[in-house]
């Protein structure tokens, strides 16, 4: 088989998700870092988008991180981290798109919102969000401790290089995890104790760190 290459970039947390699912699937890989500041010419050949993550075996070259995760569930089906039925699939499908579609943009919009109004705005809108995650995803999707059950999956991948990135917004923002989110305070912990977790993971003073002017100047 053809060597397995990440084109990736330490700060994005989509290119986190699909450097965990590299990880959690055992997986021997080559890591190739870029810089999204100065990005290189060979980088935009194989790049539509011009983001990362890019995950190139031979002369497969594929993109987008969901898209990325789930084309290596298939391609590599041990450990399995998609479910087999197919309805449990498409409910993990709808909450990585509720992690791109909505958490994602409330998340952003907050960090670099100006207007004070609008922060409490959006600072409301947030806690909002993690409820919901709390009681319309994790406590009813299982009773596991993990998003879809005992096992970890796709959906856990997608959505905790965010919760990671909430450090920043916790220091600029004053956002915490609300305390009756109990599922997702020892998700996060059990999370914490994972392989790819350790491997991939910055400490909350690198992300505060790296927004500082972004958040300062909103």
């Amino acid at each position: 088989m053809a060597a397995i290459e990440l084109i990736t970039a330490a700060v994005c947390p989509y290119a986190q998700r699909t450097h965990m699912t590299l990880i959690e699937k055992g997986l021997d890989f080559e890591r190739r870092e870029v810089d999204l500041a100065d990005k290189p010419a060979w980088f935009e050949e194989i790049s539509p988008r011009s983001k990362v993550p890019v995950v190139k075996i031979g002369d497969e070259v594929v993109w987008e991180s969901a898209i990325v995760n789930e084309f290596l569930d298939e391609r590599f089906p041990e450990p399995p981290l998609m479910p087999r039925a197919p309805f449990r699939r498409a409910l993990a499908r709808i909450w990585i798109d509720h992690c791109d579609a909505r958490f994602v943009g409330d998340n952003h919009d907050l960090l670099f919102e100006k207007d004070q109004a609008r922060r409490d705005e959006l600072r409301a809108r947030v806690a909002a969000n993690l409820r919901y995650i709390e009681t319309e995803g994790m406590a009813k999707l299982s009773d596991g401790p993990y998003w879809l059950g005992e096992a970890l999956s796709l959906v856990d991948l997608a959505y905790y290089p965010f919760f990671e990135r909430m450090a920043a917004l916790r220091h600029y923002r004053g956002v915490e995890i609300p305390d009756d989110c109990a599922r997702i305070r020892a998700w996060l912990a059990l999370m914490a104790e994972r392989e790819s977790t350790g491997a991939t993971m910055n400490g909350d003073a690198y992300y505060i760190e790296r927004y500082a002017k972004l958040a300062d100047a909103a």
